[in-house]
């Protein structure tokens, strides 16, 4: 079972627990919040799960469907803006793993899957955030050793666009850059702010950088 803990003041701590009593494995790979309560996304069993909570401490568990063809998957990462909830993840397959996307509009009570488009093979996410007018997504695809970054936006979290980011490939040889959080900088039309690493084989070294507006 997902463990997970909650605390009203962040000095002391409680177990929470799941109202649903779910038996099995998960793991919850990322949470957020809005005034409402708490949204935490992972796997139960090789299926994408969510957990949901307005208190922080009774919880109820929705196991969602695999992508088609796709024996397993998990949810990776989850952003809230009003009543849209989106969740982004992989499905996990021999032949190279599949991104995915699904989308709540109650606040995460309910849930279904939305198209989304992957630049290369094995697509990974790697942060997640919601701003006014906008939901922006960063990741990852190539084959081990030629990994990429990518980039999506999205206006309400049914269409997802990709976008280039210039500056992320080629300043450096053999250099491996990794989007690791984003957070909205400003209005509806202003630029993202992405914190990640430069990877070399000599050093890790961190960066910002602005993404595009949509």
């Amino acid at each position: 079972m997902a463990d997970v803990w909650w605390s009203p003041i962040l000095a002391s701590w409680t177990r929470a627990h799941d109202v649903n009593d779910v038996s099995g494995s998960s793991q919850v790979l990322a949470v957020t919040a809005d005034q409402h309560g708490f949204v935490s996304v992972g796997s139960h069993n090789g299926k994408p799960a969510v957990w949901t909570t307005t208190n922080g401490r009774s919880w109820t568990t929705i196991i969602l469907p695999s992508p088609a063809g796709v024996p397993s998957a998990q949810l990776e990462q989850v952003a809230i803006s009003g009543n849209r909830v989106v969740a982004l993840g992989q499905g996990i397959r021999p032949a190279g793993n599949v991104p995915f996307a699904e989308l709540s509009v109650d606040g995460g009570a309910t849930w279904h899957q939305v198209p989304f488009g992957s630049p290369g093979p094995d697509t990974a996410f790697t942060a997640l955030a919601a701003g006014p007018g906008r939901f922006t997504a960063a990741g990852q695809f190539g084959p081990p050793g030629q990994r990429q970054v990518a980039v999506w936006t999205s206006a309400n979290g049914t269409v997802w666009t990709s976008s280039q980011v210039g500056g992320l490939t080629g300043a450096q040889a053999e250099a491996s850059y990794h989007l690791t959080a984003l957070a909205p900088s400003g209005p509806p039309d202003s630029a993202v702010t992405g914190i990640g690493l430069i990877t070399t084989q000599q050093a890790q070294e961190v960066f910002t950088v602005a993404l595009p507006a949509r």
